[in-house]
């Protein structure tokens, strides 16, 4: 939905600041905020703003879009589903139409592909023009989705990409697991990362653990462990990362492929590695599946101490 936050007016009073390089865009688009221009003691110029709508950015901004989105659904027959409320059903001609959204972006799905266009059309008539793709294969917040029959395959090439990219290190060793079994093991001795080699890093973890919890749940336990050292990271978590990214560019095709043998029963497997962590605390790790390839995962360090 293009501009979808400023379908929504301001409830309350909510102020914006528009400086430096911004003064001069926003002068350009109407002159009349000139005379609103006020300079900080170095010179720096200035515009305070209230806001009408919703801005984009702002606090309120995604809720208010949210709850403009959903009476509007609301007033065609949809329902939010009681565990998600981005997430709305209506039973049409016999079969479920689900509308699904992260923000601005919808996924609207239907078997009777005409369900699917009316419904768009209900929208744009509410909203405007909309960018739309239609067919088996979709990007939605960094995953690309390929609908094969009754899989659904999801890659997230670009990101791995971008990190192997940003890391200055030579990558040459085939390996074929993301991290070896002394990954926890910490060495209060070692070494630490130079400041830029740290932020670079911690830049990579980031990006890494975003896809870890999308397309890549191979990668969750390194960068479970890995994000907990950023801000104190040595020359072998250096390693570690090295490692990760060198199993990464050997599997950078691998794609999470999922599909249901049964929507009725889920499958779950946990486990905890004892004591594993500096600090003596234990790692659980679960994965959830409705039969082929796992939907949900976890790798976490736990919160207290155990004694067994």
């Amino acid at each position: 939905v293009p501009g979808a936050c400023l379908h929504s007016d301001v409830k309350d009073i909510v102020y914006v600041v528009v400086d430096g390089a911004l003064v001069e865009i926003l002068v350009r688009s109407n002159s009349k905020y000139k005379q609103y221009i006020h300079k900080t003691k170095d010179g720096k110029p200035l515009v305070f703003l209230g806001l009408c709508k919703a801005l984009y950015g702002t606090i309120t901004a995604a809720r208010l879009f949210w709850e403009n989105l959903t009476g509007k659904l609301e007033k065609i027959g949809f329902k939010l589903n009681p565990y998600d409320d981005c997430v709305a059903n209506k039973e049409i001609d016999g079969s479920q139409c689900t509308i699904i959204w992260h923000v601005d972006d919808l996924k609207i799905s239907h078997k009777d592909e005409q369900v699917v266009m009316n419904v768009l059309k209900y929208l744009e008539d509410c909203y405007g023009k909309l960018s739309v793709t239609l067919g088996n294969n979709h990007t939605y917040i960094g995953m690309n989705i390929e609908y094969i029959g009754k899989k659904v395959k999801i890659s997230m090439k670009h990101y791995l990409e971008e990190a192997i990219d940003a890391f200055p290190d030579q990558l040459e060793t085939d390996v074929n697991t993301p991290a070896a079994s002394y990954i926890f093991d910490v060495n209060p001795n070692s070494e630490k990362l130079p400041e830029f080699k740290r932020q670079i890093l911690h830049s990579i973890v980031a990006k890494l653990l975003y896809v870890a919890t999308k397309g890549r749940p191979d990668i969750y336990l390194p960068i479970a462990f890995l994000t907990s050292r950023v801000s104190c990271a040595d020359v072998d978590d250096w390693k570690k990362l090295t490692r990760l990214l060198n199993y990464i560019r050997c599997t950078i095709d691998l794609k999470l492929t999922l599909s249901a043998n049964d929507m009725t029963l889920t499958k779950w497997w946990v486990d905890a590695a004892y004591g594993v962590r500096d600090d003596g605390k234990s790692q659980t790790g679960c994965s959830m599946t409705f039969g082929y390839g796992t939907l949900n995962n976890k790798s976490t360090k736990q919160k207290i101490n155990a004694k067994s």
